[in-house]
């Protein structure tokens, strides 16, 4: 999110593309709305654009998240004047407050996302080591699974990249790694390019990223200007998700047994919504 964007600004674009709560609410089968109900789920990165998004669609569904963030300020601000939360300080650089910021939780959610290559805000330290901190943290904290979301292009990059950019991708690919050695319970979930588009009204498909591949216009759309963002009622642009059904996905990949140590492709399906998704999570492989 742009720095420079106030909270009511925030608000008013969450408003804009996520699903009502009574829409989410009905979208999602009732066992794994009680399952969010009944289970303390930590957001990491929730001041972010795919964190904010989660969180929100953990209110909607009824549950009460942990929301993890670095300024405690800055993310009361995005929140708006007369949000209550349960808001924690925590940096995954920082393994002391991850100590603290676990207590009590029974799942994770990594939304947090940099797009810095190198430096103390980079991937490695972010990404790579910062995921070595959260495991550590979570086995002693008796934590039972860990979503991470990275991306579509993660386990398998472009030949040709400039340096920075593969050893950013090497990076999350490591942190992939560390979360699926663990021991402990996990969903990686890679997305495809995700857009500010209204939840609930496409299909949403998963996939095994060892067999898709992005079309070369997909790869043109992600390299270059995507331009306007379509209209709502619009077919998505293909190789895209919208932000508000990646956090459905999330929520539902925090509690389903389906979801247990899985790692997939999240992507826009063909046409509207009409059916459930969920029965995919079963298909999708383990690395």
């Amino acid at each position: 999110m742009h720095r420079g964007w106030s909270g009511s600004v925030v608000l008013l674009l969450l408003a804009a593309v996520l699903p009502t709560p009574a829409a989410l609410a009905a979208a999602l089968d009732p066992e794994i709305l009680g399952a969010l109900q009944a289970r303390r789920v930590l957001v990491i990165g929730a001041t972010g654009r795919n964190g904010g998004a989660i969180v929100a669609a953990l209110e909607a569904a009824g549950a009460k998240p942990r929301a993890m963030v670095r300024d405690l300020a800055r993310a009361q601000e995005k929140a708006g004047p007369g949000v209550v939360r349960d808001w924690v300080i925590g940096d995954l650089r920082d393994p002391a407050s991850l100590e603290a910021a676990l207590q009590g939780v029974d799942v994770v959610i990594n939304a947090a996302a940099t797009t810095q290559m190198q430096g103390a805000n980079g991937t490695a330290a972010v990404d790579r080591d910062g995921t070595r901190n959260l495991v550590a943290a979570a086995k002693r904290a008796n934590v039972d699974r860990i979503v991470l979301i990275t991306g579509m292009i993660v386990p398998y990059p472009p030949q040709n990249l400039p340096p920075p950019m593969a050893a950013g991708l090497a990076d999350k690919r490591a942190a992939e790694r560390l979360l699926e050695a663990s021991g402990l319970e996990y969903v990686i979930l890679r997305p495809t390019g995700i857009q500010d588009r209204p939840g609930g009204l496409w299909a949403i498909s998963l996939a095994d990223s060892a067999v898709y591949r992005a079309t070369p216009d997909e790869m043109a759309m992600r390299r270059g200007p995507q331009g306007a963002t379509p209209a709502p009622d619009a077919p998505p642009p293909a190789g895209t998700i919208a932000r508000a059904d990646l956090a459905e996905v999330a929520i539902v990949s925090a509690v389903d047994p389906q979801a247990r140590n899985r790692a997939f492709v999240v992507t826009q399906g063909a046409g509207a919504r009409t059916a459930p998704w969920r029965e995919q999570l079963a298909r999708m492989p383990a690395d």
